[in-house]
C-alpha cells in the first residue's frame, strides 16, 4: 500500500527533523556556573576531619 503524498511529506518532515537533531545538536555547556542538580550537603561529608 502506497501513503498519501501529504502523508509522505509529512514522514520526510519528521525524519529529516530527527535526523537533524542528531547530527547537529547543540553543544552542552558546563561552565555556567555551579550545578545544584546532584549537590551534597555538606554535612554529608565522609571524611569527619574537615
Amino acid at each position: 500500500m502506497k501513503p498519501r503524498k501529504s502523508t509522505a511529506i509529512l514522514m520526510a518532515a519528521w525524519l529529516s527533523t530527527f535526523v537533524l537533531y542528531v547530527f547537529v545538536k547543540p553543544v552542552d555547556k558546563t561552565d555556567d556556573g555551579p550545578s545544584f542538580l546532584n549537590a551534597v550537603p555538606s554535612w554529608v561529608d565522609g571524611d569527619p576531619e574537615r
